[in-house]
C-alpha cells in the first residue's frame, strides 16, 4: 500500500497562491488614472482614501490628525460632508474631496491637458480670482489661475482636487 505524500500538493498550492498575489499586486488601478506626470499624489500620499466612501477615521489613518497635512512642499486638505443632527453639534460625514495645494509657485501655463480633461471656468470669491479648471471623469481637477492677480500669475497651479467621479461639464463652460 502506498502512503500519500502531501508535500507536492502543498508546494503546488503555495506556488499558486504566491503567483496570484504577485499578479494582484501588479494590477493595481488608481481611481485617478489621468494624473499628470510629476503630479501623481494619489498612490504616494492619499491611497486608499475615496471621496463619498472614506470616513474621518480612514482619513486620520492616512493623513494623520492634523489638517492640513504637509508632505514634500504640498498641503493636503481633506473636506467632509456633514451629517444631519442637532444644529449645535454638527458631525463630520464622509470624505467629500481632498485638495492638494503647492507651498510654492508652479507655472503650468504651457501644459497641454489631454483630451480626457474637460475645460471649464470657476472662481473663488474669497480670493476674487478666476480659474481655468481641467477636470476628468474620475473627479481629478487641476485649477490654474486664469489671469494675473496679487495672488499669482496666469497659468500658475492653484490646487489639485481629488473628488468623487463625475461627468465632466461641456467644454468652455462655467463649472
Amino acid at each position: 500500500m502506498r502512503v500519500f505524500e502531501p508535500r507536492r500538493p502543498v508546494a503546488f498550492l503555495a506556488f499558486l497562491f504566491v503567483t496570484i498575489l504577485a499578479g494582484a499586486a501588479s494590477t493595481y488601478h488608481s481611481p485617478y488614472p489621468n494624473e499628470l506626470q510629476g503630479f501623481k499624489f494619489y498612490a504616494k500620499y492619499l491611497a486608499p482614501l475615496r471621496p463619498r466612501v472614506s470616513g474621518e477615521a480612514a482619513v486620520r489613518r492616512v493623513l494623520g490628525d492634523r489638517a492640513p497635512s504637509h508632505r514634500d512642499g504640498w498641503a493636503i486638505i481633506p473636506s467632509y460632508t456633514m451629517k444631519s443632527g442637532p444644529a449645535y453639534k454638527p458631525t463630520l460625514g464622509l470624505l467629500a474631496e481632498i485638495i492638494v495645494r503647492p507651498d510654492g509657485v508652479i507655472p503650468m501655463g504651457a501644459v497641454t491637458f489631454p483630451a480626457t480633461f474637460a475645460h471649464c471656468h470657476n472662481s473663488l470669491s474669497e480670493f476674487n480670482i478666476s480659474f481655468d479648471v481641467y477636470k476628468d471623469r474620475s473627479g481629478l481637477e487641476y485649477w490654474l489661475q486664469e489671469e494675473d492677480s496679487k495672488w499669482g500669475k496666469k497659468g500658475n497651479l492653484f490646487r489639485i482636487v481629488y473628488g468623487p467621479s463625475m461627468r465632466p461639464y461641456p467644454p468652455n463652460t462655467i463649472c
